[in-house]
């Protein structure tokens, strides 16, 4: 989980989103101290539940449907695939990311 968060906030913070950033930060300095807090910190709307949640945001959308916005896009899915996937692995649980993340694996599988 430690490197999905770092790649999302590097990922985020390249793309002017320094607010989502600082979530992924904060969680990363959690995790590192105690693993289920960072779980529950991650576990709230602003990661999932809503169309301004850190999982809302589409980095090719931002980046002007680039090449590497697209790269960008896929590789920040692919970080909130693992995180959340840490996330459940502690016992949180969350509808909203379910649904989200399955829509992310699918777009994974279909390469969009």
């Amino acid at each position: 989980m430690q490197e999905a968060l770092e790649k999302a906030e590097r990922l985020l913070r390249s793309y002017g989103y320094d607010y989502e950033a600082n979530l992924a930060t904060i969680a990363l300095a959690l995790f590192a101290k105690d693993p289920l807090a960072a779980c529950r910190s991650i576990n709230t709307a602003e990661w999932w539940e809503s169309a301004q949640s850190l999982a809302s945001i589409d980095l090719a959308v931002s980046g002007g449907f680039t090449p590497q916005s697209r790269r960008d896009a896929q590789a920040l899915r692919e970080a909130l695939i693992e995180i959340f996937t840490t996330l459940r692995a502690y016992g949180e649980h969350n509808e909203a990311g379910e649904i989200i993340v399955s829509q992310f694996r699918k777009w994974m599988e279909s390469r969009v």
